[in-house]
């Protein structure tokens, strides 16, 4: 009787991987729920097979990947990796589609903050301070008093420009250099070079050293390492004995012991240019 039945009536019976009993039966048009959260999670697949009232098959499979299982993530080995003797492994697993409530956090796996973070964020407090120290005015009550008043420099002779570097130099460095350079003239690795025992800084002809700090520099290579970080320019915001004193504070600090310049070295490179 079961026989005449499927011969005379169009029927589709449903499979699942490689089971010989049919997980459904229906006769077309048919709408049914897969649960998937009951299968591992992998390749799957779907068989259906659709009779005809004459008795013909038609037979269709449906491959199918299930993910329902938490995701893994794992640092410190790649795929084919040649590795020896211990090395540290981070496994973590988070999330899966089936649960109702899911928890953010158990999908963080923890990592060191890349370089380029640190880089970026040291270039912006330097950029910060160098932006503050030089467009902050005093108040009026403070803007003429020996801190803050601006130093009246002219040409003066050898004897004169030492003082000049140790006392107007230094302060014009503190403003406009030190958030870059550094106050010890180290600078900072890889972001911004070193003035102690730079070989510029200590050449006997200084045109060089002043050209940088007139018209800045970018891209430079000093002891195997290139310098992106802009130097800016200071032709418009410094003048000739301003330049001079800070380049003699430069040229006699942190062991540096080069020949001083004058407020008409720098007017020379700075005509040269134009």
């Amino acid at each position: 009787m079961s026989n005449l039945w499927d011969q005379q009536q169009n029927k589709i019976e449903v499979y699942l991987d490689d089971n010989k009993e049919p997980i459904a039966v229906y006769s077309p048009p048919a709408r049914f729920e897969l649960d998937t959260t009951t299968l591992d999670d992998g390749e799957h697949k779907l068989t259906v097979i659709a009779y005809s009232e004459d008795g013909k098959k038609s037979v269709r499979d449906v491959k199918f990947i299930v993910r329902n299982g938490p995701g893994i993530t794992i640092q410190g080995l790649k795929e084919n990796d040649i590795v020896e003797g211990k090395i540290s492994l981070l496994v973590n697993a988070y999330g899966a589609s089936a649960k109702e409530k899911w928890e953010p956090t158990t999908a963080e796996t923890p990592s060191p903050i890349p370089s380029w973070i640190w880089v970026l964020f040291i270039l912006i407090v330097a950029w910060s301070m160098f932006y503050f120290i030089n467009q902050w005015n005093p108040p009026e009550e403070f803007a003429n008093t020996p801190t803050y008043k601006k130093p009246q420099i002219t040409e003066v002779t050898k004897e004169a420009s030492q003082n000049l570097t140790a006392i107007n130099g230094a302060d014009i460095y503190r403003k406009s250099c030190s958030s870059c350079h550094q106050e010890n003239g180290q600078g900072l690795t890889n972001v911004f070079p070193p003035l102690m025992s730079d070989d510029v800084v200590k050449a006997k002809d200084p045109t060089e050293h002043i050209r940088i700090v007139l018209f800045g520099l970018q891209g430079k290579v000093i002891n195997g390492i290139k310098y992106s970080t802009p130097m800016p320019a200071w032709a418009d915001q410094l003048s000739d004995e301003e330049v001079a004193a800070v380049v003699n504070h430069e040229r006699t600090s942190w062991g540096n012991n080069a020949q001083l310049v004058q407020a008409k070295d720098v007017r020379k490179v700075r005509e040269n240019r134009k």
